[in-house]
């Protein structure tokens, strides 16, 4: 005799759901155990290089010579 064959597919999901929930909690508990208390410092080098190269960049930069819009429309 055979012995008939039970569908286990939902079983398995639940409990690869609840797996994945038990990961998140655990997840978020050591993320609240983190210490977040820690100051948010940014270095910064002194000199000011970059302020310096964004500026040349921008005035050396020429403009293109087109007429824009309204040349390309054919309005004067």
């Amino acid at each position: 005799m055979k012995r008939p064959k039970v569908d286990t597919s939902g079983t398995e999901a639940a409990q690869k759901a609840v797996a994945e929930a038990q990961a998140a909690a655990n997840n978020l508990n050591k993320n609240f155990k983190t210490d977040l208390q820690t100051e948010n410092i940014s270095n910064v080098v002194a000199g000011g290089s970059a302020d310096l190269v964004g500026t040349e960049a921008s005035t050396t930069r020429k403009r293109r010579q087109s007429g824009g819009l309204s040349s390309s429309l054919g309005i004067s």
